[in-house]
């Protein structure tokens, strides 16, 4: 699991009426925007493969972490998906997310 820089953050919202007090605290450095994503390194048919969750992007670092919990929950759950997609064996992951496998890489 990945929590990283969004490396082309969208801020527009930020613009939008109702954002103002956010939009200061952005640019005081008090927060960024994050990408989280999970991937998962299999082989397939002997070739060897990295299989990523659909992801997603712009996620604030000041985020509850019961929220990023959540989102991590999310991507796992997406990525689980796309293993069984492609026939890789799923019944030996574990449903839940251990917050030792989260990689920070900002």
């Amino acid at each position: 699991m990945i929590v990283e820089d969004d490396p082309d953050p969208d801020v527009a919202y930020l613009r939008e009426a109702g954002f103002e007090e956010r939009r200061k605290a952005h640019k005081r450095g008090e927060f960024k925007l994050l990408a989280t994503y999970v991937e998962a390194d299999v082989f397939i048919e002997d070739t060897a493969q990295t299989l990523v969750s659909p992801g997603l992007w712009g996620v604030e670092s000041d985020l509850a972490q019961e929220e990023l919990d959540e989102v991590i929950a999310e991507e796992w759950a997406a990525l689980r998906a796309v293993l069984k997609s492609v026939g890789v064996a799923t019944e030996q992951l574990p449903l839940e997310v251990d917050r030792e496998w989260l990689e920070w890489r900002t």
